[in-house]
């Protein structure tokens, strides 16, 4: 087990360099220079000796005046001392700018996937217990409904019917806070910001739940029909016993690498429900980094996806010896 984490650890560098090596050249060669067009846009496009040097200076200030490879060093030694750099649109530290919109994507993407998975799965399993029964048909036809039901679409109707003070007024339009919350206690801005929350959780939920039941059903159809199952009834087993302790869990591999995506999942937010929502997390953050060619933003929220994913990946590997005990990780060396 150690030689096996050790080798991935060993692994994990170079897969996180060459990952971030192809995101910066990536940002580097794309049309466009967004200090270019700020600057023509701020001067009525007029071609000045002062906005030449402004143009000069910001690309020397974030490495533009250098060959990629050299960018690409730069930046890598800075990341490497835990220095992300300083915002190309706005001159703020970009560990401030993720600092102030990860936790609300975290909280939204907890909320979200802890909801999906507690029903969800429970879905799927009772669905592949009663399989091409009543209950398996309308649960399939409902989730699918759902699951066809475009997510601007929902959002906007929820906005309209429920926010909106033409038809109900229950929940705020957009945003995290109310205005009227600005130094309130711990508990009344929690409750306030869950009441925010409401609206983009169920925007962020309904689609995922046939495809997470569907997976559940279809990997416990396969285990609940081998010979060990039939075996296990024969024994005298109850059968939630049966269903839960020898089916389920020989069926959570996959499930478990489903489960890798998690974590850089819960960094990277939805720009679409962000956007629909005022909500200021790390989808719109990113989305704003990309149109603003803002590099020490657009590296640091790659650098810490790919992080996360191969942490993610990594977690799982060593989950598949604990679910299943033969599966011996140190055959893999």
């Amino acid at each position: 087990m150690k030689r096996y984490i050790l080798k991935r650890l060993f692994l994990l560098v170079p897969t996180l360099i060459g990952i971030t090596l192809i995101t910066y050249m990536i940002v580097r060669f794309t049309p466009g220079d967004y200090t270019s067009l700020r600057l023509d846009m701020q001067m009525g496009l007029k071609t000045t000796a002062a906005s030449k040097e402004i143009l000069d200076q910001e690309r020397r200030l974030y490495g533009l005046d250098k060959p990629w490879y050299i960018g690409y060093m730069d930046w890598l030694g800075k990341f490497c001392t835990l220095d992300f750099g300083t915002s190309r649109k706005d001159g703020r530290p970009v560990s401030e700018r993720i600092g102030d919109a990860l936790p609300i994507t975290l909280a939204l993407n907890l909320i979200t996937m802890l909801i999906v998975y507690v029903i969800s799965i429970p879905l799927g399993i009772a669905a592949s217990v009663k399989k091409d029964s009543l209950f398996d048909r309308v649960s399939s036809l409902a989730l699918f409904i759902l699951y066809s039901l475009p997510t601007f679409w929902i959002a906007l109707l929820l906005l309209m019917f429920l926010s909106s003070g033409e038809y109900l007024n229950l929940f705020p339009l957009g945003g995290i806070t109310s205005d009227t919350m600005t130094g309130a206690g711990f508990f009344p801005l929690a409750g306030d910001a869950a009441w925010h929350l409401v609206l983009p959780v169920i925007t962020l939920t309904y689609g995922s739940f046939a495809f997470l039941s569907r997976y559940t059903r279809a990997n416990m159809l396969e285990v609940i029909n081998q010979q060990y199952i039939t075996t296990a009834r024969s024994k005298g087993l109850s059968e939630p016993r049966v269903i839960m302790v020898h089916a389920f869990r020989n069926s959570l591999i996959p499930l478990i690498t489903l489960m890798a995506t998690l974590l850089p999942g819960l960094l990277g937010g939805s720009v679409i429900v962000e956007s629909i929502f005022s909500i200021p997390g790390m989808g719109m953050l990113a989305f704003e980094a990309i149109l603003a060619r803002d590099i020490p933003v657009i590296m640091a929220i790659e650098a810490i996806s790919a992080l996360l994913t191969l942490g993610g990946i990594l977690i799982a590997d060593l989950s598949y010896a604990l679910v299943d005990p033969r599966i011996r990780l140190e055959t893999k060396i």
